[in-house]
């Protein structure tokens, strides 16, 4: 009997074990990494997806920039015929086609060319930008986890004190702690509801930028900080003039307004129509020996340029467009350098602050607040003193996960501007 009982436990627990294990596997499966944000982000992002669109509808201009205008074909019908000596004309049949001057096909061409490069860096600064928002939602929402779980934690010790000192207030000592402690509950409750509030911020932001809703996002695993030391400042700022997507598109926008001047300057020349013109001739009897027979010929037209004030307008408009565009990009290089130099200082200050914390400052926070517990149970330590040990220590926890926060966003930024993708 004690066997068939020992048997049913047996199996009970390996059906609860199993349950265990399926469910455990459902938790992990549900927990989203930052990775798996970023890549879902870039392919499911709607912002991106448009990107991407303008940059396929920019390449296919290309072949049009570089076609012939469509040719014409016209027809003629004599309402009355013209009699001629070899019979009434009565109606005509016309095909024209105009080709530009030598150059502005292939100008065109180069011109539909770098709009689509711009369009290609347009979206690579698109995506850069997505995965530095990406980590910065999903960094700041795994600090309001945190947060909250430091807190939460913290309740539940402030808790249990307050029971310790109900027990001593009903003792006859003095009720003053038992009030502090209700106060000192009372702010964290207060504080736990602000970062359950950003919480909530930050992961609607963060399913928003993933196209998902807020409740499909699942738990977020922690983003460890690479450790590695960062470039120098110098190699990023070169890294910064050759590979920002943004700096990329404004030069190449320098680029087409000239080659957009250099077609001003080529209408200035005629363009060339051809055609061909074939005449529908009526029979009227006549002895001529060509009398019936239908003429055809053919033509050349040659456009005139002969208002010179419109294209010295045009030349002096596009020129105006490229010093614009040039006086853009270096203010654009002026400031996205300062930008980096900012974030380079934020990150080495930020990395410093969190092995400040982990090595030396959480660590005495932790041996003091265990010496605070012991000299509270032997009541060399007053409750509120205890509070005080327990406040500094969630403090400094919550400033280390700031920190942390502060890497992992830094280290996105600098990746966007220098045109990295890790």
């Amino acid at each position: 009997m004690y066997t068939n009982k020992l048997l049913h436990y047996a199996r009970g627990g390996v059906v609860v074990s199993a349950c265990l294990g399926l469910l455990t596997t459902m938790v992990q499966s549900e927990t989203l990494s930052l990775e798996q944000s970023l890549r879902r982000a870039e392919s499911a992002n709607l912002s991106l997806d448009a990107l991407r669109e303008r940059q396929a509808a920019a390449q296919q201009r290309i072949a049009g920039a570089a076609a012939l205008p469509d040719p014409k074909v016209q027809y003629i019908y004599f309402g009355e015929s013209v009699e001629t000596r070899t019979g009434p004309q009565e109606a005509i049949y016309s095909m024209s086609q105009t080709v530009p001057w030598l150059q502005k096909l292939g100008t065109r061409k180069a011109l539909a060319s770098s709009d689509a490069q711009t369009w290609f860096y347009v979206h690579q600064q698109g995506l850069l930008a997505l995965r530095r928002d990406v980590t910065t939602a999903y960094s700041e929402a795994v600090y309001q986890d945190e947060a909250m779980q430091s807190t939460e934690a913290n309740l539940e010790l402030i808790d249990d004190m307050r029971a310790i000192v109900e027990q001593r207030v009903r003792g006859g000592a003095s009720l003053n702690a038992l009030l502090r402690i209700e106060l000192e509950l009372e702010r964290m409750r207060d504080q736990l509801d602000k970062y359950k509030q950003a919480r909530f911020t930050k992961r609607t932001q963060l399913a928003a930028l993933l196209s998902i809703e807020e409740s499909n996002l699942g738990e977020l695993a922690t983003v460890p900080i690479v450790a590695a030391a960062l470039p120098s400042a110098q190699s990023l700022q070169e890294a910064l003039q050759i590979k920002n997507p943004e700096l990329l598109a404004l030069k190449q926008r320098t680029g087409s307004a000239s080659q957009q001047a250099n077609l001003s300057r080529l209408n200035r020349y005629p363009d060339f129509t051809f055609g061909i013109h074939y005449i529908q001739v009526g029979d009227n009897g006549s002895a001529a020996p060509d009398a019936g027979k239908d003429p055809w010929n053919v033509s050349v037209a040659v456009s005139l340029p002969i208002w010179p004030g419109k294209q010295r307008a045009a030349i002096q408009s596009a020129k105006a467009e490229q010093r614009s565009a040039l006086q853009v990009y270096q203010n654009r290089l002026i400031q996205l350098k300062a930008a980096l130099s900012a974030t380079l200082a934020s990150r080495v200050d930020s990395f410093r602050r969190t092995l400040r914390y982990q090595e030396t400052l959480i660590p005495l926070a932790e041996q003091a607040l265990g010496n605070s517990r012991s000299a509270y149970e032997s009541d060399q330590l007053s409750v509120l003193e205890l509070i005080d040990s327990e406040r500094a220590l969630l403090e400094l926890k919550l400033n280390e996960a700031r920190a942390v926060a502060n890497v992992i966003q830094a280290d996105a930024a600098i990746n966007a501007l220098t045109g990295t993708i890790d």
